[in-house]
């Protein structure tokens, strides 16, 4: 019997693509794969997708690279794009589609209300930087706004890779550098959530 390579697969959701790659422990590339996907496009200045389709294409791309019975996975790493808005109820089903990242524009509104209402001198002190189109905070104000009913079933707030890693461990987590991106809902400078 021949022993089996222990690997890592890591796997990116990007905005056309899911790149995966498996990966000896030693840093050789043994496999690789992609799913392209498209954008969905509902008004102008929205820019969407659907949170399963990459978990789909996880799903298929982790059964491509480990279908050969030479590898084992000792580990799984997961990135993504974002900040994006993915919205789900408590057991983590998405309640909508998922809101990308600066490429939506629908917020701005939402940015131009907040930063009056919080002070854009607060803003950065407490989140490193102005509310812009990549802020998550603004898009999810358009939720409560435009899709009440939507945001009342809303639970969790989760990015590309933390939802990947949700439906991977049943754990809810964010990653810090994801979490900064929800301005003006974390402060970056004590690195934990904020309540403006």
């Amino acid at each position: 019997m021949t022993a089996r390579t222990s690997t890592v697969l890591g796997v990116d959701v990007g905005t056309s693509s899911t790149k995966g790659v498996l990966v000896a422990l030693d840093g050789t590339i043994l496999r690789s794969a992609v799913r392209e996907h498209a954008v969905q496009r509902p008004a102008p200045g929205q820019v969407e997708m659907d949170a399963e389709v990459w978990w789909d294409e996880f799903v298929s791309i982790a059964r491509e690279l480990t279908a050969p019975a030479d590898a084992e996975v000792t580990a799984i790493g997961v990135s993504g794009m974002g900040p994006c808005v993915v919205l789900t109820d408590e057991h983590g089903t998405p309640v909508r589609s998922a809101i990308l990242y600066g490429v939506d524009t629908r917020a701005e509104e939402q940015i131009r209300r907040l930063t009056h209402v919080l002070g854009q001198e607060e803003i950065v002190a407490h989140c490193g930087a102005v509310l812009t189109s990549q802020s998550a905070g603004p898009k999810i104000a358009w939720v409560a706004e435009h899709e009440p009913e939507v945001y009342a079933r809303a639970r969790r707030l989760f990015m590309p890779a933390s939802y990947l890693a949700h439906r991977l461990t049943g754990e809810y987590v964010m990653d810090h550098v994801s979490a900064s991106q929800t301005a003006p809902l974390y402060c970056l400078r004590e690195q934990r959530w904020h309540s403006p």
